[in-house]
């Protein structure tokens, strides 16, 4: 979905290219989550779900990898919730992002990937 959100990024399809981003950052999100806890999560909201990843990951012994996720979050707030309604905003067309705002967002959720991969490596191997 990011590979995508380029894609629609470089076609000039902004408000798709949002979507497809915070979709691929809430995916994965999902993914970790299903892998440390075992059971399937629901859920639209990165952010709930980040903070339900980061309370899984102390449950589970792995206080150094939820650590570096709040940091990552207290770092990136703003961008994670601008991220999160990005999603809304691209559905129901209340706003239309430009080529540079959808780029920040893109990059956004491919950061938010990136730290997730990390998580995933570290705890996984």
């Amino acid at each position: 979905m990011l590979r995508l959100a380029k894609q629609l990024l470089f076609s000039g399809e902004c408000d798709l290219a949002v979507l497809n981003a915070e979709y691929a950052a809430r995916l994965l999100v999902k993914a970790i989550l299903y892998r440390v806890a075992g059971e399937e999560v629901r859920g639209h909201s990165i952010r709930a779900l980040i903070g339900l990843l980061v309370s899984v990951l102390e449950e589970k012994g792995f206080r150094k990898e939820a650590e570096e996720l709040i940091e990552y979050v207290r770092r990136n707030r703003r961008v994670i919730a601008e991220l999160e309604e990005g999603h809304v905003r691209s559905i129901y067309g209340v706003f239309s992002y430009s080529r540079e705002q959808a780029g920040k967002l893109v990059e956004a959720a491919e950061s938010i990937i990136g730290v997730l991969e990390k998580i995933e490596e570290e705890v996984f191997g």
